[in-house]
This record gives structure tokens, sequence and C-alpha cells, in this order.
């Protein structure tokens, strides 16, 4: 149960950020924001290794697989923050949330234990996604093709995730978690610097925080994704990787509420009967994934 409060926690970080995101990316140039989450997550965690003393050791496939998963970090995020720009959230967000079934796919795929009931999951999650996609009659201010749009973004950022995730997942093996971390973030962090130099040499206006409010949002953008990523390794270690995972998943929700409560983008009952329709799939599947 400790896992699962902690992943809930993150979770509310987490989907808070990504309303937070609706907003900033906007109005600010994709690397910049980028460049501002990676950068604060990358500074907190060299002060955690600093601290502790745990420097990631030279490994040469666990440095290379840290390389591409910093990297597919970074295209995840501008597919998620260029759905969650479109919006609505209530799309964008539940699709992006299918990566924890497609990760189990991949580690099917790589050999490990696989169940049936997985199958149904992932069955149940891509259905839903279907049907979140689809227009409302009533009230719906996006058409049909608009709104596969927008998922097909959230979809793309999931399947980028899944491979990070693996890809952090095998790292984390020779590394440790932390360490593994540590480098996805540094190779990210890279990755962003040298968008931003291109773009400034070839003269590409970077669009930067216009006015205090939306530098304050970004900044809050960025200290909510460090958060969330805190909170779901602490669940990890204090009480279960599993149970933080579930905790975690429900952030589509988040998303989708704060969404409502702060921009007043409407929800639907209809799209939230799919929305919690998602969120079981998810759930279903970590619970079912062999031990």
């Amino acid at each position: 149960m400790t896992g699962v409060l902690w992943g809930l926690l993150g979770a509310t970080f987490i989907g808070t950020s990504d309303c937070v995101a609706r907003v900033t990316a906007q109005r600010v140039s994709m690397s910049v924001l980028l460049f501002a989450v990676m950068g604060l997550s990358t500074v907190a965690l060299t002060v955690w290794m600093a601290a502790t003393g745990d420097w990631p050791r030279w490994d040469g496939y666990a440095w290379l697989v840290s390389a591409i998963s910093g990297l597919l970090n970074l295209l995840a995020l501008y597919l998620l923050y260029t759905a969650l720009a479109r919006g609505p959230v209530s799309v964008a967000s539940p699709a992006a949330s299918s990566f924890s079934v497609m990760l189990v796919g991949i580690n099917a795929i790589a050999g490990q234990p696989f169940v049936w009931e997985q199958l149904i999951a992932i069955l149940m999650v891509f259905m839903g996604i279907a049907m979140l996609a689809r227009r409302d009659q009533r009230g719906d201010a996006h058409d049909a093709r608009y709104l596969r749009v927008t998922a097909l973004l959230g979809l793309g950022a999931a399947i980028v995730v899944a491979g990070r995730m693996f890809l952090a997942q095998e790292a984390a093996v020779v590394l440790g978690s932390m360490e593994a971390l540590y480098l996805n973030r540094i190779f990210a962090l890279a990755g962003v610097v040298c968008l931003l130099l291109t773009a400034f040499g070839t003269s590409k206006t970077q669009t930067w925080p216009s006015t205090g409010q939306i530098a304050c949002l970004v900044a809050l953008q960025s200290l909510l994704e460090t958060l969330a990523l805190g909170s779901f390794l602490i669940g990890s270690q204090v009480g279960d990787r599993i149970g933080a995972s579930i905790g975690f998943a429900s952030f589509a929700a988040v998303t989708a509420i704060a969404a409502w409560i702060w921009l007043g983008e409407s929800i639907g009952w209809r799209r939230g009967l799919w929305m919690t329709w998602v969120a079981i799939g998810i759930g279903f599947a970590i619970l079912s994934s062999p031990a």
C-alpha cells in the first residue's frame, strides 16, 4: 500500500504538471520548455548523487542504452506536450498513459513472463483510446479528425516512452535505478542543448517566457516533473515497484480533472467513462504481471 500511495502522489504531481504544459506549450518554444524540465531535474539528481556518492560507473552497454533512452525521452515529451497543447487533455493524457501496457508487450517480446490477462488489458486500453478519440455529439468543439490527431500524438508519446523505459530498465540492471536515471537525464539535457545551439546557429527565433507569469508556470512545471519522479522512485524503494506503478498510472485522470478545474475544459460523462475504462485496463495489466 505504501508504494501505491507514493505512486498516487507522483501521479498528482505529473498530472498537474501536464495540465500546466497545456498552457506553457502554447506560449514557449518546445526546445526552451524541454531545457527547463530537463535542466531542473538534472540539477536535482546531481545534488542527490553528490550527497550519496553513487555516481554511475562506466559500462559501455549501459551508457549506450542510457544515451538512447535520454534522447527518446526528449521525443516522448515533445509528442506529449504537442498533444496537450492541441487538446483536449481528456484525449491526450489517457492515450499517453497507455505506455504501461506497451511496456508489458516489449518485455514479453524480450522474453519476460507474459500472461493472457495482459492481452485483455492491452485490448481494453486501446479500445478506450479509440472511443476517447470519437467526437461527442453534444458540446464537443472538435471534430473527429482533430481528436484522432491528438490521440495519435498521445499514442506516439506512449510508444516512445515504452521504448525509453525498457532501455532504462536494461541500464538499471547493470548500474542501478538512480544511476541509470541520472544518465538518462544527462543525455536528455545534452540533446536539448544541442537543439538550442542548432536553433541559434540557424537564427531560428526561440519563444522564451514572455511574462513573469509564464516563467513561473514553466518553473512550476519543471518542479512538478521532478517531484513526480522523486515520489515514484521513493514509492518503488520503500514500497514496491508494482504498487508505485499502479498509483502512477492514474496520472491521466489527474491531468483531465486539473484541466477541468483550472482551465475549465469540459470532460463530459462519456469521455469520463472511457477514461475510467483506460485506467482500469492499465491497472489490470500491472496487477496481472507475473511477480
